[in-house]
């Protein structure tokens, strides 16, 4: 991670150096410098801001931060003294965290840790849905590839999504995924394994990883669920009508279906994968397949050459 350290004056040599030597990349601006500019010109992943420069009417800033839609989401940490603790003064600046200076050093140090692991997370979460995102999807992967799990990664995909977004609304469209993320997730968690992981790539693309004896079954449910909600998604008109009928602009009428769900499988059996993106083209070709048959499909990759 990169990070920023905000002073009045000069870095105190105690919390400068430690931060120096958690972060890969650390910077250190001073108040008599132009705060906010060097910052939009090289966005850290989080920002620390010393007590001192909070009571010279640093607030001003980290409001500033706040409310820019770029760079709005950086976490800002406050380091404070216990007495500003106590004091509360600062309370009304939106700051994401707090430390206190007069902790020891190891103290510090796993704060600094919890924190950065959380704004890791936070920032890689997919707003809608709260699920982790493609850099933790590709993380936990390569993770489990790297270790030899014996797991089942499956791509799940909304089929037919984007006329019903066209039809019905953003806001609507939101309602499904939102919908579908907790038909996975709640399949998953009810299976009481601990080699489960869920996220989304985005859009109406997910990702669930299972051991490889469940996946079948879990493939099944998902569907299963997904199947029996949908169509209150839609109006009625639509349901009798077998689905959206839309007019292009060649003036050819067609009918949309009913939102249904793929998943494509690849099981990880034999330490099959070393990479992610093998895995992830092994599932393209399988969606590939599945989107041209009718209804909701699963599939299971049941090649057994090592990669």
């Amino acid at each position: 991670m990169r990070a920023v350290l905000i002073v009045q004056e000069t870095a105190g040599t105690r919390i400068g150096e430690l931060l120096g030597s958690l972060f890969e990349s650390f910077l250190v601006i001073t108040a008599n410098q132009d705060v906010v500019s060097t910052i939009y010109m090289d966005p850290p992943d989080i920002i620390f801001i010393d007590r001192a420069f909070i009571l010279s009417g640093g607030g001003s800033v980290v409001r500033e931060f706040r409310s820019n839609t770029v760079f709005g989401h950086v976490p800002i940490v406050a380091l404070l003294s216990e007495e500003d603790v106590a004091s509360g003064t600062w309370q009304d600046i939106p700051f994401d965290d707090y430390i206190t200076l007069n902790d020891s050093e190891a103290s510090i140090t796993r704060r600094i840790q919890f924190i950065s692991t959380r704004a890791v997370r936070e920032l890689d979460m997919n707003p809608l849905t709260r699920l982790p995102g493609n850099e933790s999807i590709i993380r936990c992967i390569q993770g489990m590839f790297d270790a030899c799990e014996e797991v089942a990664i499956a791509w799940v995909d909304i089929d037919h999504f984007k006329p019903f977004n066209d039809r019905y609304g953003f806001s609507r469209g939101d309602e499904v995924i939102v919908a579908t993320s907790r038909i996975i997730t709640n399949a998953l968690k009810e299976l009481r394994e601990e080699k489960t992981f869920v996220g989304h790539i985005g859009g109406d693309d997910f990702v669930f990883i299972c051991p490889s004896s469940h996946v079948r079954a879990l493939c099944e449910e998902v569907i299963s669920r997904f199947d029996m909600i949908i169509r209150n998604f839609y109006n009625d008109e639509d349901l009798e009508q077998g689905g959206i009928v839309s007019t292009g602009r060649d003036g050819t009428v067609r009918t949309y279906p009913v939102m249904t769900i793929t998943i494509a499988v690849v099981p990880n059996d034999g330490a099959r994968y070393t990479h992610y993106g093998q895995a992830s083209q092994d599932a393209t070709d399988i969606k590939k397949y599945l989107k041209g048959l009718e209804g909701s499909n699963y599939m299971i990759d049941r090649r057994i050459e090592k990669k």
